[in-house]
């Protein structure tokens, strides 16, 4: 929110509105955090509902995970908190396993590239286009949905459409060092890269603080001087430690797929295509 960035899972690049957090007292199952996205003109808004996990799997027997189903299913069947089409729900949880990143990625995968539940299941089933790990996985979710339905097996219908408006997101902010924590370090020091370790400690206790009250943040309510900070124009460097806009001809990009990808490589020369093309490449493939 605070560098104009996007949420993932969304169909929509709008920009992030204002996230709540615990909202179970206003009536939402999933309540870790929601996020509101708002179409630029300010009309149209959507959301993604985010349930918080160490850890998961996927299983039939996976309690933790039976609830987690459980209070998703409420909230999709909630048309006054959650409207179908526009917004989703995300599991977010720590590094994922090969299966579930393989198997159940996949499946929710195909639910959201099918014509219609005929379509999505056969594709589940379907010998040497599927496997058992993959089957294995979608009993798992109808396990749970069921129990969920007050014990009643729910329809073709309603699994794929749940399935299409549910997300598995796994983060590895638990590593000091991981992936999550450098792409988020790359973030801010476009912004300051002087300070980058102290603005994302205060970004940390804005939102410990807002959590332990069910609070909502949005730019607004930030301070004043933290909010300011992502407000400033990157400075110039040195012509081999940034990128011409110029002359490369990105000048006009809105994401910012460029400058993190920049950041991870280090130095490069303006001047050299092959240095240029190099970046061009990287930058496509975020």
């Amino acid at each position: 929110m605070l560098t104009g960035g996007f949420v993932p899972c969304m169909r929509t690049d709008w920009p992030i509105k204002k996230i709540k957090l615990q909202g179970r007292y206003i009536g939402y199952d999933t309540d870790d955090l929601i996020v509101f996205v708002r179409r630029p003109d300010g009309g149209e808004e959507c959301k993604i509902l985010g349930q918080i996990k160490h850890s998961i799997s996927i299983t039939k027997k996976d309690m933790t995970f039976g609830e987690i189903i459980a209070d998703a299913w409420r909230d999709f069947n909630n048309s006054s908190l959650f409207s179908k089409g526009k917004d989703v729900i995300a599991l977010m949880t720590g590094p994922l396993s090969t299966t579930d990143v393989n198997d159940t990625r996949t499946i929710l995968e195909w639910a959201r590239h099918s014509d219609n539940a005929e379509d999505f299941i056969k594709k589940v089933y379907q010998t040497r286009f599927s496997s058992r790990a993959k089957q294995n996985k979608i009993k798992a979710f109808k396990t749970h949905l069921n129990t969920a339905n007050g014990g009643n097996p729910i329809s073709k219908d309603d699994l794929f459409e749940f399935m299409k408006h549910f997300h598995l997101l796994g983060y590895d902010l638990d590593r000091e060092h991981g992936v999550t924590m450098a792409l988020i370090r790359s973030l801010i020091g476009q912004h300051d890269p002087r300070r980058v370790s102290d603005l994302w400690a205060r970004i940390v206790e804005e939102v410990q603080s807002a959590n332990q009250n069910a609070g909502t943040i949005t730019l607004e309510s930030l301070p004043e001087d933290l909010r300011s900070i992502f407000k400033k124009q990157i400075s110039e460097k040195s012509s081999t430690s940034k990128l011409s806009m110029d002359q490369s001809g990105w000048s006009h990009r809105s994401d910012k797929s460029v400058l993190i990808v920049a950041n991870f490589l280090g130095s490069w020369n303006d001047r050299n295509e092959a240095d240029l093309e190099i970046i061009r490449r990287l930058s496509e493939l975020g």
